[in-house]
């Protein structure tokens, strides 16, 4: 029987109910039957975050995630969609489910799908999450990658070494679905917001959030793009709100909503406040879900030259990327009218080639090679006793 009459691979998909679960939805569509489970830090989002839990947290990461409503919901999800294989996303979020899932079923194959990493900006917190991947290494059977950066700092600090077997891994550029980018039969793109130098930023703004990091905070180096005279376009916060004449604050949007508002735009601002970070690995190695937003919008991108080397990677073949030294630099270019509006074309055009469908199969092969089925054998006449004994035998 050919492969394409095999009934399709059982994946379960584990981690956040974000955007990138529609990424592998997309991606799996056509070849896979696929399901999604909470990660434990999901399916306890609505627990207060106390000291005992946060103890709990860390000594799950010695044996698995031990919570029995977790455990039981786990496998109830498991059996009834008699999963074959778990990809679980995010960082180092899901490793103590995985190694709860190698215990309880240990003929599933677990593939983490890294995306960021490492999360912490700190030296003690890379170390941790270094120390976590190392305990978690002998139970994956496959890792994906955003960015060969990443795969290479992998390789660099033996994070897979403890396994004591080949990993298989696969760089998968992380995008989003065809559904969430503006209408694909549309030739040019939307009016543009200004008819001068002006850049949307989609990053995040509400620095009293708890969740904000230092590299979040780019009041400082958004005072100075405003007074290289370029418009700055971003959610509104109290934190940004300072009233300048060429800041354009706008509501909070969905995904559709905001990639539809930032194809009219010069370009989208990739930037962090790395300064502030004692270990900025995270953006040398992660490829910013900012950053994919962008190029699914069709917006050019304007990058410092300096650093972002996922960013970098995965723009290579990208039409229209604003690579700047400075603040000064990138106001220079975006005066040349002529050529952002060139770039806005290209950049636009380009946007279909950036779909996680495109992705679906590559990442299909390398979860049937990673849980390889028996091909079914077409029937035969029933065997004789003698028959029988004899294959026994052989």
């Amino acid at each position: 029987m050919p492969p394409s009459n095999r009934p399709p691979l059982r994946a379960t998909l584990l981690g956040p109910d974000i955007e990138h679960r529609r990424s592998l939805e997309a991606m799996l569509d056509t070849r896979c039957a696929v399901s999604w489970m909470p990660d434990s830090s999901s399916f306890f989002r609505d627990r207060p975050v106390t000291l005992a839990r946060r103890l709990q947290r860390a000594f799950d990461q010695f044996g698995g995630t031990r919570d029995p409503a977790f455990r039981q919901a786990l496998l109830r999800h498991l059996d009834e969609h008699r999963t074959e294989v778990v990809i679980a996303y995010w960082g180092t979020n899901p490793l103590a489910d995985l190694l709860a899932i190698r215990q309880l079923r240990p003929g599933i194959r677990l593939v983490l799908m890294v995306l960021c990493y490492p999360l912490a900006l700190d030296e003690l917190g890379v170390r941790r999450q270094h120390w976590m991947l190392r305990r978690a290494a002998p139970h994956l059977d496959g890792v994906l990658f955003p960015s060969e950066a990443m795969r290479g700092h992998f390789q660099a600090h033996r994070l897979l070494q403890r396994a004591g077997r080949e990993v298989a891994d696969l760089v998968l550029p992380p995008c989003w679905p065809a559904s969430f980018q503006p209408p694909l039969e549309a030739d040019t793109p939307p009016a543009p917001a200004s008819s001068g130098p002006n850049l949307i930023f989609v990053g995040r703004t509400d620095l009293s959030h708890p969740t904000i990091h230092a590299a979040d905070d780019l009041r400082g180096p958004m005072r100075e793009l405003l007074a290289q005279g370029i418009e700055l376009h971003h959610v509104h916060s109290p934190e940004t709100d300072d009233g300048h004449p060429l800041r354009r604050p706008f509501a909070p949007d969905s995904q559709t909503g905001l990639l539809a508002r930032m194809a009219r735009h010069d370009a989208s601002l990739i930037l962090y406040n790395t300064a502030a970070c004692e270990r900025a690995d995270r953006f040398d190695l992660t490829v910013p879900d900012r950053l994919i937003s962008s190029v699914a919008a069709g917006v050019p991108i304007a990058l410092p030259a300096r650093g972002y080397r996922a960013a970098h990677d995965h723009l290579a073949d990208h039409p229209a990327v604003i690579s700047f030294e400075s603040f000064t630099d990138l106001a220079r270019q975006l005066a040349d009218r002529p050529r952002i509006a060139a770039m806005r074309q290209a950049a636009w055009q380009g946007r279909s080639r950036h779909a996680a469908e495109w992705q679906g199969p590559r990442l299909c092969r390398f979860l049937e090679e990673l849980a390889p089925r028996p091909v079914p054998q077409p029937s035969r006449p029933a065997a004789t006793r003698r028959d029988s004994a004899r294959e026994v035998v052989a």
